[in-house]
């Protein structure tokens, strides 16, 4: 796939290697802090990947996201998605992953992202990307010395602010004095999104119509921190599983 993906008119392995090259080192110059150490190694986060893929002309779409049937109960999903080509819509490659509620961290705790169906479903998402853009360009992260897996796919706890030297390509521009903020802020996001869409579907269940937008929004009026918008979030569905039960119990 790698081959499709930098192919030119008259490809020769010697104008691939050099493109390579060259668009490796403006990636380096560019998303360098989107590289998150994690145990003393490198690893590229998802939006490193989708920037290699820009640079490459391609972008990711997704091709189907299954829930997946559980024997213990738990949320779920299977998604795959695609790499295609911008201009013509070619696919180069593909990726599948799954995500589950189920999962443990490195710490034997589940992760954030678990705490709900939209999250989890976002993450079997996130992981497929990963995927896909590794399988088809590989080359970038092998040349700059870095590993390929997406930093998604390990353990967030075991995710540490740059602790060693960036190979010379890319350590001019990492700058970054905490990526390990950014997975954090990013796992946050999740959470927020996926709790205003329980907030909007309990509501839908009480006989009202809120979106999870005007859920979010109003969690976040006079919110002192993102921190504190999940909170509230979580809050609310803890209210509305309450009235839910309440409602249930009165019928009976």
């Amino acid at each position: 796939m790698t081959n499709e993906i930098m192919s030119t008119d008259q490809p020769t392995p010697l104008a691939q290697m050099q493109k390579a090259k060259a668009i490796a080192k403006e990636i380096a110059a560019t998303v360098g802090h989107l590289i998150v150490n994690i145990q003393g190694r490198q690893y590229p986060t998802v939006a490193w990947w989708q920037a290699v893929g820009w640079a490459f002309n391609v972008t990711s779409t997704e091709v189907e996201v299954v829930k997946q049937v559980t024997e213990d109960g738990s949320t779920e999903y299977m998604a795959v998605v695609a790499i295609v080509r911008i201009d013509t819509g070619e696919t180069v490659s593909r990726g599948s992953a799954i995500a589950s509620s189920a999962e443990l961290n490195a710490k034997g705790n589940p992760p954030p992202w678990s705490m709900n169906a939209f999250s989890v479903r976002s993450m079997a998402i996130t992981r497929a990307t990963g995927r896909a853009y590794r399988h088809g360009c590989a080359i970038i992260p092998h040349l700059l010395k870095i590993e390929a897996t997406p930093a998604e796919e390990m353990p967030i706890e075991s995710a540490q602010p740059e602790a060693r030297a960036l190979p010379p390509a890319a350590a001019s521009s990492s700058g970054s004095s905490s990526v390990m903020a950014m997975l954090k802020q990013s796992v946050l996001e999740e959470q927020i999104e996926g709790l205003a869409g329980q907030v909007s579907e309990i509501a839908k269940e009480l006989g009202h119509k809120i979106s999870a937008a005007s859920a979010q929004a109003a969690a976040e009026k006079g919110s002192t921190s993102r921190e504190d918008v999940r909170d509230r979030l979580v809050a609310k569905v803890a209210t509305g599983h309450s009235k839910i039960s309440e409602k249930k119990a009165g019928k009976k």
